[in-house]
């Protein structure tokens, strides 16, 4: 590792690593912009200049391009460059309108500081100024184009890191313009992101425009909620209400950038609907009172009816901590304990949990990695950031393959085979074995250069998706790596699973635990009592006719939540748990990685709402507007008659589960640890759901923008949200005699919805996909439940 000195100060530093960021580490801020560590060096603005007095490079020299190297001397305050920096942002400051009081960007802007520190601090130049119009991008972001400095990292970022091709550079010398060719929505999924990378307010948060002042906000580090892989986040809110989301940096997980669903999907936390006061029988009622009665009634079930006859549910959407007290629960009253009620998606949870161990992936790792095949995985349906790890790693030479049903899309190159689900296990065991010769010769083809390209590949990854391969899949998926792995070569593994913390629930599951057999149970009347934790048993079973016929069977059910699910409307009892921003606890990600949040904001109904739009409000209390939400974990401890903050928790689960050491010390903003122990299979191999035998066979699937339950509650998110469609094949479609863009009737075993055809030839034949779309006639069609029975016709005109 290089040794160099940077303004009489020693610092020994990674080979490769350049002198900015060596400088970096000695607390010495480099003035720069179109710097960034996710995006590289370009030595564009031109104002990381310093005075290179010794070593292998000598001379006025831009930071960023220059390579540490032994014996370096760097002096930042040399007056010639100096002088040079100053000379950069005057020319780089000549055509700003300098409307810094209007700006959102301030108090928060780079150009601000950097002025400031590359020495220009009045304004000489009096001419006429640059102007542009500025376009209109979508729901997501503003454009101010007159504060362009001309540093590429939006275009860097938005097209080289994350593969968006419908925004660029245009013009030349001062004239320079970044946008697209026509006003329009930024198609990228990835496309907040610029928001985060722009040093100045040229592109800036559309929903949060205008709310508030960055050091008016109260942050916090957090983790995205809306799917399994944990991306860092930093919420930030004002007046008790959840007014923005911004990357945190986790370098291990989602590096410096977050997916569009992470950053708008935060109007959960805001909904005017959502539950915020204890209620028994549908009348408000003091925390006191609710606990009490929750209590006495379980306490009651239990004498009259049996340990067996009460049911705890806990969620992937709960934290670890509040699942832990749960299974305590349930080992105190000797009960029923269920972590997942979508039996498929519990399974397979369970099953990676049980196998993982050492062939876990991260995202980094993925980015890393040199061939990546995809086997009933849609990254950007069931974890984004999972489709930018993947384009990082094409950018490095690396290769993407996908076996897949749907037409998988990809923000980079990809070859895709569109296979059956029923074919997605042989075909994982012919990559094992290096057999495919029982598949049709064009499918064995596309088959038998895998297998050549994994017995050449370094570090070859398999990627897995718990939905489309179930619990059977998940094992075929490990024993296939265990296979193709050597000492020298070890194959990796990634799941992508329902929620944040599907593997947790997995890690503190009992191997005897059967969601299938817990809704036999209510529908029998054995279970008379259920408690769900954060979880909504009405609409998150594969079979929802089924789920309500059997908990229609309850005497009793308690609920707690913060979301206006169909559980909480129908709840006997209801206790308000706050939402992800305003509470603490642990999640455990799809590679079983520990990561800690904290709250960002307390719970209450926002000043927007309580005064109606005027401020300050008109009437008074001494209690908080909405304020009753509690963090469930703390429900839970009441419930248990324990007085215990977090930390104690965390130190117990620590000696409860050896696998979780660490857990009471990780910092908040670091990059979490992986378990280092394994969980329980499931203790029986489930029967696979039997297939559509004849005729069109439905797939239900999730979708980047509407399947997933927090965000579909966000207003931002509703104006990119597709109304109701199918795909179809267009030899099906031919077939049937129907034309892309029809308006059809699909009928399902759970009703019927009106839907548009789509067309796509990258889909495999006798299909139809359908993806779930919350708040439409599609909401029913839960994915991970198999192949469904449906048909397609014409809708009758009126």
């Amino acid at each position: 590792m290089p040794t160099l000195t940077i303004d009489n100060q020693s610092v020994t530093v990674p080979a490769g690593t350049n002198v900015l960021e060596a400088a970096k580490g000695l607390g010495i801020v480099i003035p720069h912009f179109c710097y960034h560590e996710a995006l590289g060096a370009v030595g564009a603005c031109r104002l990381c200049a310093m005075k290179f007095e010794a070593g292998p490079v000598k001379g006025i020299q831009m930071a960023c391009m220059v390579e540490a190297k032994d014996e370096m001397v760097v002096s930042t305050v040399d007056p010639v460059a100096a002088e040079l920096r100053a000379h950069v942002i005057e020319w780089l400051m000549m055509n700003h309108p300098h409307d810094c009081p209007v700006c959102d960007e301030g108090g928060e802007c780079q150009l601000q500081d950097m002025t400031i520190a590359g020495g220009h601090s009045i304004r000489r130049f009096r001419g006429p100024k640059r102007t542009f119009r500025n376009q209109e991008l979508g729901p997501f972001v503003v454009q101010e184009m007159n504060r362009c400095i001309q540093c590429y990292r939006c275009v860097r970022t938005y097209q080289d890191y994350c593969g968006g091709d419908d925004f660029g550079v245009m013009g030349s010398r001062d004239r320079i313009f970044y946008g697209r060719f026509k006003e329009g929505r930024l198609e990228s999924p990835f496309s907040g992101n610029i928001i985060d990378v722009c040093p100045t307010g040229v592109f800036t948060d559309k929903p949060f425009r205008f709310k508030s002042r960055y050091w008016d906000l109260e942050e916090a580090p957090s983790i995205c909620p809306h799917c399994s892989l944990g991306c860092a986040t930093i919420p930030g809110g004002r007046y008790r209400e959840l007014q923005r989301v911004r990357s945190g940096v986790n370098r291990e997980v989602n590096g410096f950038f977050i997916c569009d669903r992470g950053r708008f999907g935060y109007g959960h936390t805001n909904h005017p609907e959502r539950p915020r006061t204890p209620l028994l029988g549908g009348r408000e009622v003091s925390w006191d009172e609710a606990l009490s009665a929750l209590r006495e009634r379980i306490a009651q079930t239990v004498a009259t009816h049996g340990p067996q006859s009460v049911a705890l549910l806990g969620s992937p959407r709960a934290t670890l901590e509040a699942n832990e007290l749960l299974r305590r629960w349930a080992d105190e009253l000797g009960c029923r304990l269920q972590f997942e009620i979508h039996p498929q998606r519990d399974r397979a949870a369970r099953t990676l949990a049980a196998g993982l161990g050492d062939k876990a992936r991260s995202l980094e790792e993925i980015r890393n990695a040199d061939l990546l095949i995809l086997i009933g995985a849609d990254p950007l349906a069931e974890g984004p950031m999972l489709a930018l790890a993947l384009r990082q790693a094409v950018r490095a030479g690396g290769q993407v393959a996908i076996l897949d049903p749907r037409p998988v899309q990809l923000p980079c190159a990809a070859a895709h085979l569109p296979l059956a689900p029923e074919q997605l296990i042989p075909a994982l065991q012919a990559l094992a074995s290096g057999a495919a010769a029982a598949f049709p010769r064009q499918q064995a083809i596309v088959l038998e250069g895998l297998i050549r390209q994994l017995t050449q590949s370094q570090r070859p990854v398999l990627i897995g998706g718990a939905d489309l391969l179930g619990e059977a899949g998940m094992a075929a998926l490990l024993a296939a790596a265990d296979k193709l792995s050597s000492p020298e070569r070890p194959c990796g593994v990634m799941g992508l699973l329902a929620g944040p913390n599907s593997f947790g629930g997995a890690l503190l599951s009992p191997p005897e635990a059967d969601a299938d057999g817990l809704l036999d149970a209510i529908q029998q009347k054995t279970v008379k009592a259920l408690i769900c934790l954060e979880a909504d048993p009405f609409s998150d079973h594969p079979d929802p006719a089924r789920a309500q016929l059997a908990l229609a069977q309850l005497e009793y059910l308690a609920v707690l939540d913060h979301l206006p699910t169909l559980a909480v409307r129908r709840a006997d009892l209801l206790l308000p748990t706050t939402a992800p921003a305003e509470g603490s606890g642990c999640y455990v990600n799809n590679e079983g990685r520990l990561l800690p949040f904290a709250p960002a904001i307390a719970p209450g109904v926002p000043i927007r709402e309580t005064g109606h739009g005027d401020h300050p409000p008109r009437s008074f209390s001494r209690e908080t507007p909405g304020s009753q939400p509690r963090p469930a974990w703390a429900v839970l401890a009441d419930l248990l008659n324990t007085s215990i903050d977090l930390i104690a928790l965390r130190h117990q689960i620590e000696q409860a589960f050896p696998s979780f050491a660490g857990l009471a010390a990780l910092p908040l903003e670091g990059e979490g640890l992986r378990v280092n122990g394994p969980g329980i299979a499931p203790a029986t191999v489930a029967a696979v759901p039997a297939p559509a035998s004849t005729g069109l066979r439905l797939l239900a699937t999730e979708t980047l923008f509407g399947s997933e339950l927090l965000s579909a509650l966000s207003p931002p998110l509703a104006t990119v949200t597709p109304a109701p469609f199918v795909l179809l094949h267009p030899v099906e479609a031919e077939t049937l005699g129907l034309s892309n863009g029809l308006q059809l009737r699909l009928t399902t075993p759970f009703g019927f919805a009106s839907v548009a055809l789509r067309l796509s030839e990258e889909m495999a034949r006798g299909l139809i996909i359908a993806p779930r779309l919350r708040g439409t006639a599609l909401e029913n069609l839960v994915p991970g439940g198999g192949l469904l029975t449906c048909s397609l016709s014409r809708e009758e005109a009126p």
